[in-house]
C-alpha cells in the first residue's frame, strides 16, 4: 500500500481548470488562437470536441495568459471570457450586456474616456453594440471574446431569442476585422446552421480546431503534478500510482484527472488501488454521461451454456446410447443442428417437411436396425 502523498492534491477534476499550477498541455492550441488574434487579419476560431474535452480550460487559460501577460494594459487587445452557461447570458441583450460590462473592465478600454462612456450605455441593443464595438476599432483596440458553451444557443429556449440578425450583426463586426470570437462548442457552427437551417453567413467565418485527447507527454505531464509546475516540488503521487493512472485515463484529460485524484486519496487515506479504482469507474461514468452496461445474471450465463453446448449434446448423446460411436465434436453438431432445424420450424422459416425429413434422417442414421420398415418408407 502506498505511503500518504507529501503534496495536496493536485488533481481538481471535473471542473474548468482555473489555477494556473493544474493546467498541463495544450502549448499548440494556446499558440494557434494567440496567432490568430496577432496576426494581420484577425480570424475568428470554432474550438471543436465532445463533452469535458478541456474546451473551457482552455478558452479561460487563454484569457488569463492575455491578462497576466506584462504588456496586456497596454496592448490592442481587449481579452474575456464568458460562458452561455451562465444566466447573464440568456437573452440577446443581456449578452450585450455582459459583454459590456466585461469590456468595460479592461484596463485597454479604461485608459480610453470614449470607451469608458460607450460601454456604459443604459439600454444595450444590436444598433448599441455594434456602434460601441466599432469605437473600439476607431480606437485601433481588437475587442476578443472568448465564448464558452456556444451550443446552448441552439437549444429551443435559446433559439427564439437569438434570431439570424443576432449572427448577421456579429458576422459583419467579424467581417470588418471590428471583432473576433474565439468559440467552444460540441460541434461544429456549419454543423449547427445545417442542422437548424440558418442561412446567416456568420457560420462560415473562421478557423476550426478539433480539441483532441492529451499527447504522450502532456499525459505523463499531467500525472506528475505539482513537479515542474513548482519549484522544488515532489509528485503527488507514488511511479506505481502514475503508471496506473496514465493506464486508467488513456490520454483523456478528465479521465487522467479523475485517475490521479482517487489514486491520490488511496495513498492519503490507506485506501487499496481496487477502491481507487471503483471510485474512478463510477465518477467517470457519471462525469462524461456514459451509459451503465446493465449487469446480467449469472444464470444466464448457466443458461447459455445449457442451449448451445450442452443441450445438444445431451440431444446427441441419444444417438450414442444406441451404439453410433462418433466424437464429441461430431455429436454436438448434430444435436445443435436438429435444434436449429426446430426453432426455425416453429419459426415458419422452413417448412414442417423440412424439418420431418431431417429428423427421420437422423434417428434413421441412428436407429435403423430398431425402426425397420419405417425408416425404408
Amino acid at each position: 500500500m502506498a505511503p500518504p502523498s507529501p503534496s495536496p492534491c493536485p488533481f481538481s477534476a471535473p471542473s474548468m481548470l482555473k489555477k494556473r499550477d493544474c493546467f498541463v498541455g495544450r502549448k499548440d492550441e494556446l499558440k494557434f488562437i494567440q496567432s490568430q488574434m496577432t496576426g494581420p487579419q484577425p480570424t475568428s476560431i470554432n474550438i471543436v470536441g465532445p463533452h469535458k474535452i478541456g474546451k473551457s480550460s482552455l478558452l479561460w487559460r487563454f484569457y488569463q495568459n492575455c491578462r497576466n501577460h506584462r504588456q496586456y494594459a497596454s496592448s490592442p487587445y481587449a481579452v474575456i471570457y464568458l460562458s452561455f452557461q451562465d444566466g447573464e447570458c440568456q437573452e440577446e441583450n443581456t449578452f450585450y450586456q455582459a459583454v459590456a460590462q466585461k469590456l468595460s473592465e479592461v484596463p485597454v478600454i479604461k485608459a480610453k474616456p470614449s470607451l469608458v462612456t460607450a460601454f456604459q450605455a443604459a439600454n444595450w441593443e444590436r444598433s448599441t453594440f455594434a456602434k460601441a464595438i466599432r469605437l473600439c476599432e476607431a480606437e485601433k483596440i481588437l475587442p476578443v471574446l472568448c465564448i464558452d458553451k456556444f451550443e446552448a444557443l441552439f437549444q429551443d429556449s435559446y433559439r427564439e431569442k437569438f434570431d439570424e440578425g443576432f449572427y448577421d450583426n456579429l458576422h459583419s463586426l467579424i467581417n470588418n476585422s471590428a471583432l473576433m470570437l474565439v468559440l467552444a462548442s460540441l460541434e461544429t457552427l456549419d454543423s449547427y446552421r445545417t442542422k437548424y437551417k440558418l442561412t446567416s453567413s456568420f457560420f462560415n467565418v473562421g478557423s476550426v480546431w478539433s480539441l483532441e485527447k492529451f499527447s504522450e507527454a502532456e499525459a505523463q505531464k499531467l500525472v506528475q503534478l505539482p513537479k515542474g509546475t513548482i519549484a522544488g516540488a515532489i509528485p503527488a503521487l507514488t511511479e506505481t500510482n502514475q503508471r496506473l493512472a496514465l493506464e486508467w485515463g488513456e490520454r483523456h484529460p478528465v479521465r487522467l484527472q479523475l485517475a490521479g485524484r482517487y489514486l491520490w486519496e488511496a495513498q492519503q487515506y490507506r485506501k487499496d488501488v481496487k477502491w481507487a479504482k471503483q471510485k474512478f469507474q463510477d465518477q467517470t461514468r457519471a462525469v462524461l454521461q456514459l451509459s451503465t452496461r446493465p449487469k446480467r445474471p449469472q444464470k444466464f450465463w448457466h443458461l447459455l451454456r445449457w442451449v448451445v453446448w450442452d443441450m445438444p449434446i445431451g440431444v446427441g448423446n441419444l444417438a450414442k446410447n444406441f451404439g453410433l460411436k462418433l466424437d464429441d465434436i461430431f455429436t454436438w453438431l448434430m444435436g445443435l443442428s436438429l435444434i436449429i432445424a426446430l426453432i426455425m420450424c416453429v419459426a415458419r422459416i422452413i417448412p414442417e417437411n423440412y424439418f420431418y425429413d431431417l429428423f427421420k434422417k437422423f434417428l434413421c442414421g441412428s436407429l435403423s436396425p430398431v425402426l425397420g420398415k419405417w425408416c425404408d418408407g
